[in-house]
């Protein structure tokens, strides 16, 4: 039985979170706020973290940096907070998926169940050894190690987020083509959060001077050619 952990300050949204997936099957712990999302973090390793963002003591942003130090456990931000900005923040220190409040208790399972399929695929393939891209992937400048998890473009570490580093992945497996979100939800998240986790690739390459990916209005997205 998979474990969850809901962080949340408010006691009926938990409740609500608990019993929807309660009812698929899930073991539910929560947390009041950060601090208390921490320590049950060490206590009860969960498979994925449902995370508030405005909490006292810590809040959610604080949570995901101080989590993303030592795990990559898949994280939801779930937030009143709607603004664009936000959600690129949110997806950019490390968050995976984010629903804004009011929301389908359905439709989070079904975020919660995707990205834990996901997890399960990409585990079954390391430890069969066998996996569809080749360990090392080049394009121009860009060098992504599948193994270790590492992006480098002209010798500088970029430090991308793990879906982040999946949607790359994707897109240098087949550089000319162009990607449609459908294609990119395959190895990262919903459609609705795909724009962002772009926009946070592209801001953590800008430093270097550098746009890796192109959009084609309609279409979808592309590798800047290296030509």
């Amino acid at each position: 039985m998979d474990t969850i952990l809901v962080v949340d300050d408010e006691s009926d949204i938990r409740e609500v979170v608990r019993y929807a997936l309660s009812r698929e099957g899930f073991r539910v712990v929560e947390a009041e706020d950060g601090l208390d999302g921490l320590q049950k973090v060490s206590e009860t390793n969960p498979k994925l973290v449902i995370l508030d963002i405005t909490m006292p003591r810590m809040n959610g942003i604080d949570f995901c940096l101080k989590l993303r130090q030592t795990s990559s456990t898949p994280i939801i931000f779930l937030s009143s907070k709607d603004d664009e900005q936000d959600r690129i923040l949110g997806l950019t220190i490390g968050g995976d998926d984010y629903v804004s409040k009011p929301f389908s208790p359905k439709e989070l399972v079904a975020r919660v169940q995707a990205i834990l399929r996901r997890q399960r695929q990409l585990a079954e393939q390391v430890k069969s050894g066998v996996d569809p891209d080749d360990s090392i992937l080049l394009h121009g400048d860009i060098r992504i190690d599948v193994e270790t998890l590492t992006v480098l473009y002209q010798d500088h570490v970029v430090d991308l987020t793990k879906t982040e580093f999946q949607i790359l992945r994707t897109m240098l497996s087949n550089p000319k083509k162009v990607h449609g979100k459908e294609d990119l939800m395959v190895r990262a998240v919903s459609d609705a959060v795909i724009d962002s986790h772009i926009r946070g690739i592209r801001a953590k390459f800008k430093p270097h001077g550098f746009n890796p990916i192109e959009t084609k209005r309609g279409q979808g997205f592309r590798l800047v050619p290296c030509d």
